[in-house]
C-alpha cells in the first residue's frame, strides 16, 4: 500500500538563508518563477548599459545575469555570493575568461581587492536583515563615478505575502524575508555615497502578458528599479 505525504511548509530562519540557497541551487534555474521572469522582462526592456565596463554582481546566485552582462559588451564580470551551492552551479554554467566568481558572505562587511565600474544587484534585498552593511560593501566595490543598477521585489509585494520560496519534494521551503521600505533603501544608498534615481514597475499589461501568472497583481507595484551613481 502506498503512503501519501501531505504537502507541508518549512520556514527558514534568517541565519539559514545561505544553506537554503545551497539546497535550492540544483533546481533554481529549472523552476517556473514569475518574479525571475518579470525581472528578466524588465532588464530586456530597460538594459543595463554596461558596455565596456568592469562589472560586479553582488548576490549573483547561479550566474543568471552573466550572459546579459557580457552580451551588452562588458569587459569583465565578477559574481559574488555566499552560497557555495549556487556558485558551484554558476561555475559549471559559464566558461569564459572574462567571467569569475567569488565566495563571500554579503551579510558581513566585504572588502573587494579592486574597484569596478558597474555594480549589479538583483533580487537580494529581502534577504538582508540590515541594509547599511551591504550598501557599504557595494560602495567599497564601485569606483567614484561608477554606476549601480538594483532591481528587486517591491516591498509592497513582500508585505502581502510574495517572497522567495522553493519546493523540495512535498515541502514548500520559505525564506525569511524583510520588506525594507523604499525610503529606507534609498536612504541607505545615499548614506553609502550614492545618488539615486528610482522607478517602480507595475504589473501592467505588458509584464502580465509576458508572465500571465502575475495577473493577480495587475496594477500593483511589482518591482523596484534603482539606478545609482557613486559620488566622487
Amino acid at each position: 500500500m502506498s503512503t501519501f505525504e501531505y504537502p507541508r511548509d518549512e520556514f527558514l530562519a534568517p541565519n539559514d538563508t545561505l544553506s537554503g540557497y545551497d539546497r535550492w541551487a540544483t533546481s533554481y534555474d529549472h523552476e517556473t518563477n514569475p518574479v525571475l521572469a518579470a525581472t528578466s522582462w524588465v532588464l530586456d526592456h530597460a538594459p543595463l548599459g554596461c558596455a565596456d565596463a568592469e562589472v560586479v554582481e553582488l548576490g549573483c546566485g547561479t550566474g543568471r545575469n552573466v550572459g546579459r552582462v557580457i552580451g551588452e559588451g562588458a569587459r569583465s564580470y565578477v559574481g559574488v555570493d555566499g552560497s557555495y551551492g549556487m556558485l558551484n552551479i554558476a561555475g559549471g554554467n559559464v566558461r569564459d575568461p572574462r567571467v569569475s566568481f567569488i565566495a563571500a558572505d554579503l551579510l558581513a562587511p566585504w572588502k573587494p581587492t579592486k574597484h569596478f565600474d558597474y555594480g549589479l544587484v538583483v533580487l537580494v534585498l529581502e534577504h538582508l536583515p540590515m541594509l547599511d552593511v551591504f550598501f557599504e560593501s557595494l560602495a567599497r566595490a564601485i569606483r567614484p563615478g561608477g554606476r549601480v543598477r538594483l532591481v528587486d521585489l517591491h516591498p509592497e509585494r513582500i508585505v502581502t505575502g510574495s517572497f522567495a520560496h522553493f519546493r523540495e519534494g512535498v515541502t514548500e521551503v520559505r525564506f525569511a524575508s524583510v520588506a525594507h521600505p523604499v525610503g529606507a533603501i534609498t536612504a541607505a544608498l545615499d548614506g553609502a555615497g550614492f545618488d539615486v534615481v528610482r522607478r517602480d514597475w507595475l504589473a501592467a499589461d505588458a509584464i502580465v502578458g509576458a508572465v500571465p501568472s502575475l495577473a493577480k497583481h495587475r496594477g500593483q507595484k511589482l518591482l523596484i528599479d534603482l539606478k545609482a551613481t557613486r559620488r566622487r
